[in-house]
Parts: C-alpha cells; structure tokens; sequence
C-alpha cells in the first residue's frame, strides 16, 4: 500500500541478534513478493563502524539461513540499494543530527517508522531523544515500534507509555507481540466466526474446559540476566498466554477494523476473576526446570545456567487455572501453561466440549507452533457388527503442506508489513498491556504474601507433578494429542 508518503523504516539496534535473525530476513521477504515500494527506505543504526557494503556482507549469510524464501542474489541486491548503515551512538543526543542529515536528503512527506530493536531501558532514552531532536511529530505520520516487555509492572508499563506518548501519541505506539503474528493465531478468527458449526457451540453449554500450552524445549540460553529477574509468569503468561486467551474467549466483534477487535479482547482480560489469598494454592503453579535429559543429550538446571543466581527462585514454568466473569463462559475453567526444559516444543490450544453419557469428550486442538493446523476428534461406530462406539479423528496439518510453507509469512514479515500499512490490528493496545499487568501484579503480589513455593521438576518432563494436580482437583487432565490419537 502506498499513500503517497516516503516510507523510511530506521532500526535502533541494527547489530542485534533480532535484526540479523528476523528483522533483515523479514524484509528479503517482501523484497522477494514485491511488497516493498520503490520510494521505500531502510535505514541500520549501529554504533560499530561499517561501511555499507561490510554490512551487507554480515548479514548475507543470516539472510540466507532464516528467509523463509530461497536466497537469490538479484533479490538480496535488489534489497541492499534501498539500505544505509548509519554509524551513531543513540544514547547521546547531539549524535541525533547524523540521522536528521539523512532524512532531510528526501522531500519533507515523509512517513518515518523507527523500530526500537534494543533493550527494554533504552525505549525512553531513545523516544526522548527523537522528540528534543524535533524528529518526531503527533500527527500520525511518525510511528514507534517496540518489542515485549512493556514494563515489568503497571507502574513501569504507565512510566513507558507517557515516555512513547509524548514523543509519537498513544495511536502510533506499535506493541509487538510475535504471537499476534503466526499464521494459526489469526485463523483462530476465521475457525471461530466463519464457521457455524462452531461458533454456535463456542459457549459455556457446551465446551467443559479451555487450556492453552506454551511449551519449549530450550532453556534461558544466553538471556539468564534477564529471566532471572523475570520469570515465565511476566515473560509469557503476561502477554503471549494471555494475547491467545483473548482471541479464544471474546466475543465476535462489530467489525474487524483494529479498534472493535481489540475492544472485545480488553472484554475478556478485564473480565478474569481475581483469586483471593485463599484461592491462590489451588489456582497457580510455580516450577523450575532442573538437570536431566532431553534428546538424549544431558543438560544442566536453571541455577546452573549463565548469570543465573544459584540460589534463584525465579518459575521458569506456570500453570493457571482461570475463570471469566463473562456470560459466554459461566463456569468454565481456563487452564495456561507455559514452562521452559519440557518434554516437547508446542504451542496449541484445545477445547474440550462436555461429554455424552460414558463418550470421550469432542476434542478441538488448535496448533500454533511449531506444527501448523487443526485437530478434532469426535464419536463414530467402530466398523464391524458391533454397535461399539470409538474416537476417530480428523487431522489438517497446514504447515505440512510445500505450498503453504511458502506462502505463509513468518510473524516478522507479517507484523512489519502492517505497520507499513498502518494496520494496527496485528499489535497489542494499550488497554490490553494495562489490563494484563493489573492481572498479573494481582498474582505476583499473591505469590508473595503466602510465599507459594517453586516446585522443582526435572527436564524433559512438562513441568512438576503438581501441575497435573491442578487440573485433576476439577476433574480434568492436560491433553496431549499424540495420546488422544492413537
């Protein structure tokens, strides 16, 4: 989409880790579909000193590995003539005019969207920075983009908010969640609201319990200084668990505009009952991943991880049980999980629908990540004379098609080509962020008044015993669908 504006996107941060492995590769992309406009202009603030054609040179090769399409040199060139490195050091201000040189090489119609590639602290300094330097301005023209986390609480979240707002104005703050942009997530609208079958049965009458998993293999890797100081509760209930929990609950919204989405999203946050003190034992799990195996290769505990106190009581796993104060869901239990060092890398959601008499339970799992599609099992009668009646199951694998793979694009590509096209719909709302951190202050402030104890459980295994317990209190287990299926 082009309305006319020269289209400059700037990258704070143009040495990380992000931007060689997502952002770049995201950009070859839709240098590749032709989604970029001729006009366009990408410009890499690094403080490292590079001439431009050394930086297209470091990051050939990640272009090579991580673009979900096949490398083609006429297409990386293609992409490189629309690149300038800029040599800066953001943290101080008179260093702001090198980039305001480079901007006042175009005519002044300039549409300029910096994404902020750098550690959560540096958000203010650069914003502040753009806004004394006269760069920005609040007339929609100039937009922010900034990874999770948004804060570390409330009060951090509304101190860097104001900061964002002042510079750019609360509509041009574009929240990143990656979650948002996975092909599944959004088809969970169209599974939902274009489907009758469902969505007249999406509702207390019929669905008996919701649980939405977020599990990963990995550990804290290189990231022990940050986790460590946060935990799986605010790195992925806060927003990713909670981000699905929205779009799976709400209501069908007026329309599919940003605004009316998002809306029906804050519904559903805001409705979430707050556990009381007595509550909060049987309600939330709280685990640490220990040594043990995974793969058949040996790994090592949390508190032997890199910059990782040795005595840390930091969960690197998170069970919830939840309900919403809401008339579509009276009654039924939301279950979350998300832990690190588990047994399998999956991301899904599964909707279990109340029973017939002495029958399995109708399953509908969603799958989100890595595997792509959706699974329902129901009830039919086992072929033969008998009148036995069996789960059967039907299995769409999205991802498992070439086709798809190629034509389906990576959350990056997907999220960065909204916000070209100032589609907020892909990005997460203010109310949301404030929403979310009400609900989770409420539970940190909880696990510390009655001191809730971080189960140990060893690696390889989906988190501590007690998880298992959680559900089983209510009468329910965690579904795993290679068990479902067989």
């Amino acid at each position: 989409m082009n309305n006319g504006k020269k289209k400059i996107f700037t990258i704070f941060g143009g040495t990380g880790d992000l931007t060689y492995r997502k952002l770049i590769p995201a950009f070859y992309n839709l240098r590749a579909l032709d989604k970029l406009s001729e006009d366009f202009e990408l410009v890499i603030i690094g403080r490292r000193e590079y001439t431009k054609d050394a930086y297209m040179e470091l990051v050939r090769p990640w272009v090579t590995q991580f673009s979900r399409l096949p490398f083609k040199e006429e297409t990386f060139n293609e992409l490189t003539s629309h690149i300038t490195y800029l040599q800066m050091d953001f943290m101080k201000l008179d260093q702001y005019e090198i980039l305001n040189k480079f901007y006042n090489k175009f005519p002044s119609n300039q549409q300029r969207l910096y994404y902020l590639a750098v550690a959560p602290e540096f958000f203010s300094v650069i914003s502040n920075h753009l806004k004394e330097a006269k760069m920005v301005e609040n007339d929609h023209i100039h937009q922010v983009m900034i990874e999770k986390p948004f804060g570390h609480n409330i009060e951090s979240a509304m101190a860097l908010h104001e900061d964002l707002a002042k510079a750019f104005g609360s509509d041009d703050i574009y929240r990143i969640d990656h979650y948002l942009g996975k092909e599944m997530i959004q088809n969970i609208l169209s599974i939902r609201f274009n489907n009758a079958l469902f969505e007249g049965i999406w509702n207390y009458e019929q669905i008996d319990n919701i649980q939405i998993s977020a599990l990963e293999t990995v550990g804290v890797e290189n990231r022990g200084n940050y986790y460590d100081h946060t935990g799986a509760l605010k790195d992925m209930v806060q927003n990713h668990l909670f981000q699905v929990l929205s779009i799976v609950a709400m209501d069908k919204p007026k329309s599919f505009s940003a605004e009316d989405i998002q809306s029906e999203q804050v519904k559903v946050l805001d409705s979430l009952r707050f556990l009381s003190e007595d509550e909060v034992s049987s309600h939330m799990v709280l685990g640490q991943y220990g040594g043990g195996y995974l793969s058949d290769h040996c790994v090592r505990a949390y508190r032997e991880e890199e910059n990782v106190d040795p005595n840390s009581t930091t969960e690197t796993y998170v069970s919830l049980k939840l309900q919403l104060d809401h008339p579509r869901w009276t009654g039924v239990p939301m279950y979350l999980r998300t832990g690190k060092r588990c047994a399998k890398r999956s991301t899904e959601v599964v909707i279990q629908f109340k029973s017939a008499l002495g029958q399995k339970p109708n399953l509908l799992i969603i799958r989100i990540y890595p595997d792509e599609g959706v699974y329902l099992r129901f009830n039919a009668k086992k072929a033969g004379s008998t009148q036995e009646v069996v789960p059967v199951f039907m299995d769409f694998c999205q991802s498992c098609v070439y086709e798809n793979r190629i034509n389906t694009p990576e959350a990056y590509e997907r999220l960065i080509e909204a916000a070209l096209n100032e589609d907020r719909s892909l990005f997460t709302s203010w109310d949301q962020v404030l929403s979310s951190w009400r609900y989770i202050d409420h539970l940190e402030a909880l696990r510390e008044k009655v001191n809730l104890p971080v189960y140990p459980y060893v690696a390889g295994k989906n988190g501590p015993a007690a998880s298992d317990y959680l559900l089983e209190a209510s009468g329910h287990y965690w579904i795993e669908e290679e068990s479902e299926s067989v």
